[in-house]
């Protein structure tokens, strides 16, 4: 019997992700105010809505739910070993999708920042995506070496 691992795996990368949700992922401190991006969108002194956040949200739910069919492709390794190096390409994509919040967000000079904790999940979830990646490869070679064996 095979195990599978990188079901773990998978589960983990769609809840880290739906675990960004609710969390602030950096505050700015810049001249006219500060500024607080997360899922919500870019929110200036806690009121005033710069930039909704429909987008990362969007692409946080996306992929989770992405992640969570990458697991239900169970008789696909050759699927899930593709599909996976494109979950790995959505995690390293959000930090571009957070780095394009922080520039296009704000006017004035920025004095200081302040990241939190919930932006090393896109990088824990690219690391799992890779962990994932490999057992699929060594349960496609399990299977085609018990073919061999037949």
């Amino acid at each position: 019997m095979l195990q599978r691992q990188q079901t773990i795996w998978w589960f983990l990368i769609g809840v880290f992700s739906l675990l960004m949700l609710p969390f602030d992922w950096m505050t700015l401190f810049v001249t006219d105010g500060n500024y607080t991006i997360s899922a919500a969108g870019v929110v200036k002194d806690g009121a005033e809505t710069v930039i909704p956040g429909t987008m990362p949200a969007a692409y946080l739910i996306a992929s989770a739910i992405f992640n969570f069919v990458i697991i239900a492709l169970f008789k696909n390794r050759i699927l899930q070993s593709r599909l996976t190096i494109i979950s790995i390409i959505m995690s390293i994509g959000f930090y571009g999708l957070a780095l394009m919040y922080r520039y296009l967000s704000f006017e004035g000079d920025v004095t200081g920042s302040n990241f939190n904790w919930p932006l090393i999940l896109p990088l824990i979830n690219t690391i799992l995506g890779i962990m994932a990646f490999r057992h699929v490869l060594l349960d496609e070679a399990k299977v085609r070496s018990l073919d061999r064996i037949r």
